[in-house]
């Protein structure tokens, strides 16, 4: 069982992560979604894989990489938050 502490900072970076994966993605998007279909599954390998080893890095420095579910479920959320929102500043400066 884990301290309290420790699961609200597991919380909170998962939750970050997932804001900055998101921003990562939209910012490699003409990297992950090239023509060339050879180029795109490397990149897109290169960066899922580099992405997947800084949040276990994260995991371990907090709570000995220890995966719960409900921390997936805040990387989730953090993606989505960060995907509406940049979504909401990219449609107010079109206008």
């Amino acid at each position: 069982m884990m301290d309290l502490k420790i699961q609200i900072a597991t919380l909170l970076v998962s939750f970050l992560y997932g804001v900055a994966f998101s921003f990562l993605v939209s910012v490699n998007y003409k990297y992950l979604y090239q023509k060339n279909i050879f180029f795109r599954i490397l990149f897109t390998f290169m960066f899922i894989f580099a992405n997947v080893l800084i949040y276990f890095i994260l995991l371990k420095k907090i709570n000995q990489a220890i995966l719960h579910p409900y921390s997936l479920g805040m990387i989730l959320v953090g993606f989505c938050l960060e995907h509406r929102l940049h979504c909401l500043v990219v449609n107010y400066f079109k206008r």
